[in-house]
């Protein structure tokens, strides 16, 4: 179990992807992630080829690296698999629905955030599983909105529940608020989230929502700017 993610209540994730413009205008993202007192909690960097961003952004195949500075700068503590897929369809077959592998830093499976068939209808669905593979959901996140999920003038909120429909959090994208926020995700990738659970969710279920807010970023917000 990944323990550190135990104290991990409210985060706020930020994605910068400015310091390579010029790059074919398609950078790896970067994450900074902060509890809700402001201390720094995460670094994510994504892995991923340079080429298979440019042709296939934002549904190209890559690995976040969770990095915990205050523990360990240079060894990642999670990763998340993400595989390439075709991505903004309907998600009826396998190489269409989303999905992403939680690892610990021994690149041991302990989660796994997947697309249902259809993408949930008209509210845009991820389920978490302990394994992949397994039968059943111990939790399901799902948009706050009918079909269409895009936008800088409002928030958008993805409510998550667990196995019995019980709310047990929730993953928000946050409109920008003020006029250099808003500048900056008009001219780039940058977006800010915020993910709140209860504290009594498991660590590994925490790592695989943690996980699914990074998913939920490639899905509908990648391309906002």
């Amino acid at each position: 179990k990944f323990e550190p993610l135990e104290a991990l209540a409210n985060a706020v994730a930020n994605a910068l992807d400015l310091d390579a413009l010029g790059a074919l205008g398609e950078t790896a993202n970067k994450y900074d992630v902060y509890t809700d007192d402001g201390g720094e909690k995460f670094k994510v960097i994504e892995k991923s080829e340079y080429l298979c961003r440019v042709c296939c952004a934002p549904n190209h195949a890559l690995q976040l690296h969770v990095f915990n500075p205050q523990e360990d700068s240079k060894n990642a503590s999670m990763i998340f698999d993400r595989p390439c897929k075709c991505g903004q369809c309907c998600a009826c077959c396998d190489i269409c629905k989303q999905e992403m592998t939680i690892m610990d830093g021994n690149s041991t499976e302990i989660g796994h955030v997947y697309q249902p068939f259809l993408g949930g209808g008209f509210s845009p669905t991820l389920q978490v599983m302990d394994r992949k593979g397994d039968d059943e959901p111990v939790a399901t996140i799902k948009a706050n909105a009918v079909c269409c999920i895009a936008g800088l003038c409002c928030d958008h909120t993805f409510e998550i529940e667990d196995a019995d429909g019980q709310n047990i959090g929730k993953i928000v994208k946050t409109k920008p608020s003020s006029l250099g926020e808003l500048a900056k995700e008009l001219t780039s990738d940058a977006d800010v989230f915020a993910i709140e659970f209860n504290k009594d969710v498991e660590p590994n279920r925490k790592a695989s929502l943690f996980g699914a807010l990074h998913l939920i970023d490639y899905m509908f917000f990648e391309n906002e700017g």
